[in-house]
């Protein structure tokens, strides 16, 4: 953990240092710390040397005097031995030496200048040879062997005051060495670090210089063949490539420009024609708008005023019915019946078309309409067979709409199921799902079904799948439905199989505004 937030330290210290004093300070700092760890193994050894040194010198001592105090021992004669302790002057470190007895007496001692030894400190424990280091003290004990018998003990004592100062002298060596040896590193690291730092410097300032001048041309020197010379020819054939590139440009930007001058030219000249062109379409818009406003209103004006002689042809077959019918022959009848359903079928036709042309002329007001509600109106007022059940699978939404293009929408796809009912028990079911933006409708039976190859044509106007004198239709009802359910942004298409039945599909988008912009762009497209 530790080693971890040096490192950390010291690279934090050295992020922000220019690379010349970085140099130095990696140099210095590696150079330390190794000349540290070899002046601490050094002093350790001498340590170690130094205590082994002073033991076998101490311990040698200890050998003459026990080899030359056997016979004072033999014979009793303290005083000899005394004599012979008296030879440990000469080495002012020993400060104790004594002879003991096997029992443990004292027989003979020395004591050194300005020792203070206890001999009872030495007694027993004292017998046994070896050495021991304890309190700033080496002990050495060597036994005095006469004829393969121990007769008794020599015991010498050393202070280690010398010991200490050769290593205080061999710290100060060490530290001495350390210093001069640095100083010497940091010069040396100082003139030589120029070698690497002095090309990066060059190559950050070339950059630099092309950072802020954008000048592709200069080049920076290259001092070596090492890999910073390898990292100064790659970023010179870099500037000359992106040199290169820059000229190139150049020309690029300047024929672009041209082209540019004269697309421009192009593109006015082009906007002046499609304004003009557009100008004339707004024209030619607002004039088909107008004819197409006019032709509806014609369309609707002619339908009203046809079905008045309609109405008046319809009256005049009746009473031609009633008055000749004892007169006409069988094919008379006929004819004339012929006649009258011509009519019916001429006055529901012309009604259709007045519908279909009033669904543009919006002019009528948004509301909020309850679905549940609009469908339980009309069904009950569209007249049904008794065999025919109709059915709302679940609850239908609340929507924005106009009251009468929603009776026409879901009125006729109701009465078209009713219409194309061939089973004795018919059934239409209505229903709804949401979507994600919008609601999907269906309108079910179980009809007679229609083929797939009719699906586009049953919603194109005045399509019909069966003969026109088979039925009463006039094959305009899904041409409203297609036509209600565009003008709502929405779509509808039909899915059936002969024989089992329809179902139409209608989606109406559930954002009110979708329903007023797009009826609004109708409204004022006729309108304008």
């Amino acid at each position: 953990m530790g080693t971890r937030f040096t490192s950390s330290f010291i690279k934090k210290a050295l992020r922000d240092m220019t690379i010349k004093r970085k140099l130095i300070a990696i140099i210095m700092l590696a150079s330390a710390i190794s000349l540290f760890l070899v002046g601490t193994i050094f002093i350790f050894w001498q340590w170690f040397v130094l205590r082994q040194s002073m033991v076998q010198n101490l311990s040698t001592q200890a050998q003459v005097i026990a080899n030359n105090c056997k016979a004072s021992i033999i014979f009793d004669e303290p005083k000899d031995a005394n004599d012979v302790l008296e030879a440990l002057k000469a080495e002012p470190s020993i400060i104790f030496g004594g002879i003991y007895t096997m029992e443990g007496e004292m027989f003979a001692h020395y004591h050194g200048q300005n020792s203070e030894i206890n001999h009872e400190h030495y007694d027993l424990e004292n017998k046994k040879s070896g050495y021991k280091f304890s309190d700033n003290k080496l002990a050495v004990y060597e036994p005095v062997i006469v004829e393969d018998k121990e007769v008794g003990i020599v015991c010498l004592q050393s202070t280690l005051s010398e010991l200490h100062e050769m290593l205080k002298r061999n710290i100060a060596v060490v530290i001495g060495t350390l210093l001069i040896v640095s100083t010497l590193i940091f010069f040396v690291s100082s003139e030589l670090q120029g070698i690497i730092s002095e090309p990066i410097l060059e190559l950050s300032n070339v950059a630099k210089e092309i950072s802020e001048n954008q000048e592709y041309s200069v080049r920076v020197k290259e001092h070596s063949k090492d890999e910073l010379g390898m990292l100064i020819k790659a970023f010179n054939e870099m500037l000359a490539q992106i040199q290169k590139r820059d000229l190139a440009l150049v020309g690029s930007n300047e024929r672009l420009e041209k082209k540019v001058l004269e697309r421009t030219k192009d593109i006015e000249e082009e906007i002046t024609i499609r304004r003009k062109a557009e100008n004339e379409l707004a024209q030619t818009v607002k004039k088909l708008t107008i004819s197409n406003r006019e032709l509806q209103e014609f369309t609707r004006i002619a339908a009203h005023d046809l079905q008045t002689p309609l109405r008046s042809i319809g009256i005049l077959s009746d009473w031609i019915h009633e008055d000749y019918t004892a007169k006409f022959d069988n094919q008379g009848c006929i004819n004339a019946k012929l006649l009258k359903d011509r009519a019916m079928r001429m006055s529901r036709l012309l009604y259709a078309i007045i519908q279909y042309s009033e669904l543009s002329l919006v002019g009528r007001r948004q509301e909020t309409l309850d679905l549940n509600l609009v469908l339980s109106q009309i069904i009950s007022r569209i007249e049904k067979p008794e065999n025919v059940d109709i059915s709302i699978e679940n609850e239908l939404p609340v929507i924005s709409g106009i009251r009468k293009f929603m009776e026409e929408l879901f009125g006729n796809l109701i009465s078209n199921s009713i219409r194309y009912m061939d089973k004795p028990d018919g059934e239409i079911k209505i229903g709804c799902s949401e979507q994600e933006d919008c609601w999907k409708f269906h309108i079910s039976d179980n009809g007679q079904g229609i083929d797939p190859k009719y699906f586009d044509k049953v919603f194109k106007i005045f399509q019909m799948l069966s003969l026109r004198d088979e039925t009463e239709n006039i094959g305009i009802g899904l041409s409203i439905v297609k036509k209600i359910v565009e003008l709502y942004d929405g779509r509808i298409w039909v899915e059936s199989e002969v024989g089992q039945g329809s179902t139409f599909f209608f989606t109406l988008p559930k954002s009110v505004t979708s329903f007023s912009e797009n009826l609004d762009l109708q409204a004022n497209a006729i309108l304008s």
